[in-house]
């Protein structure tokens, strides 16, 4: 009786004690402010109205589509590399001249596009963790290049969706003062508001709309993908691609994605285009129309008929379990196989396109 009694104490302690967790978990879900709000449901009535893709207050790809595809590939003895990765470090960067593009790949998928004399940064993560904080989660394996007191003044910052290794909320905290406009999907703009950015700065476009800004236009391009900083809230906010159009260049950022004919869409409605970067890492068999693999990366480009790749969403975090640098391994030797040009610089080098064709050294071999 005496032993029964003490169990249900026992019982009784480990009861309380997971209602406390569930209810530190829900309070950190709602209010901790890196995760971030969701549209309330006004917004939620106006996206229904926007596309036929938002529905059951989520937004829906334009295929069928779950996330995962069956079981994970097995982890790599390799999936991150024996010492962290050098960068070449920035201290400042300079406006481009009127009739030059020009891109800085930062690590994972940050990248800052200098159209003319535009300085676009897209995606922008600039701290050690793709996590909502700080002491825990994927921890960077590369240097940061770009720190954020040296940030340029920024025309455009696109997100392209809300993950938190593309939507950092200490890095929009650190450079939202040097940023002009944000184009981001639908949805972004919420968040960012409840961040503290001001709404006139929020251009929240839905997939093939298009704004321009300074005689540049914008383009939201569909991608196959989801979206959820707050697992409880999955597919409130849309996620896209970014199409940049000048009257000297053009540049598509495609975000995370599957492959899917989309890519051929965009040659459809803008034609060639002159640099493309495209997903190419963090793929798995278990989430296969999630990401592409390097292979579709560089079909994806042919299917743009992209002059230039170079493949992103690599060389920082590790989110999946192929060896860390089999992603541009196999980009390069599926752009020989299928005659696409591709392009490889160093994380924080400035590429111009005007030269790219000499950025093509295989640099990750220098790591184990």
């Amino acid at each position: 009786m005496k032993v029964m009694k003490i169990c249900g104490k026992v019982l009784l302690i480990l009861v309380i004690v997971v209602i406390i967790i569930l209810i530190i978990g829900l309070l950190f879900l709602n209010f901790y402010p890196s995760i971030g709000d969701t549209p309330n449901k006004e917004k939620q009535k106006e996206y229904e109205k926007l596309t036929e893709l938002y529905y059951d207050k989520q937004f829906h790809n334009e295929k069928d589509f779950e996330v995962m595809t069956g079981t994970p590939s097995e982890e790599s003895e390799r999936s991150e590399p024996e010492s962290r990765i050098s960068v070449q470090k920035i201290d400042s960067i300079d406006r481009a001249g009127a009739d030059e593009m020009k891109v800085t790949w930062l690590g994972h998928s940050s990248s800052l596009v200098q159209m003319g004399e535009k300085n676009i940064f897209i995606d922008p993560v600039l701290s050690e963790r793709s996590s909502p904080v700080g002491f825990a989660g994927p921890k960077r394996f590369s240097e940061i290049a770009l720190d954020a007191e040296n940030v340029p003044d920024i025309d455009v910052l696109f997100i392209s969706h809300d993950h938190y290794d593309h939507l950092d909320y200490q890095t929009i905290k650190d450079i939202d003062s040097k940023v002009s406009h944000y184009v981001t999907p639908l949805g972004i703009d919420v968040i960012l508001k409840g961040w503290g950015v001001d709404e006139s700065k929020l251009h929240p476009l839905g997939w093939w709309d298009s704004t321009t800004l300074d005689g540049v236009t914008y383009t939201v391009i569909p991608s196959q993908h989801y979206t959820g900083r707050n697992p409880m809230k999955q597919n409130a906010t849309e996620w896209g691609g970014l199409y940049i159009k000048t009257d000297k260049h053009s540049f598509y950022y495609t975000g995370d994605s599957g492959y899917y004919e989309v890519f051929s869409q965009v040659y459809e409605r803008f034609g060639e285009t002159e640099l493309m970067l495209a997903d190419a890492g963090q793929y798995d068999v278990g989430w296969a129309t999630t990401h592409m693999f390097p292979e579709q990366s560089v079909q994806a480009a042919k299917d743009a008929h992209a002059k230039w790749l170079i493949p992103v969403h690599w060389g920082a975090f590790k989110l999946s379990n192929h060896a860390w640098d089999e992603p541009p391994m196999l980009a390069v030797k599926a752009a020989k196989e299928q005659g696409a040009n591709i392009a490889t610089p160093r994380i924080g080098q400035t590429v111009s396109y005007d030269d790219i064709s000499s950025f093509t050294e295989h640099w990750w071999e220098e790591y184990k």
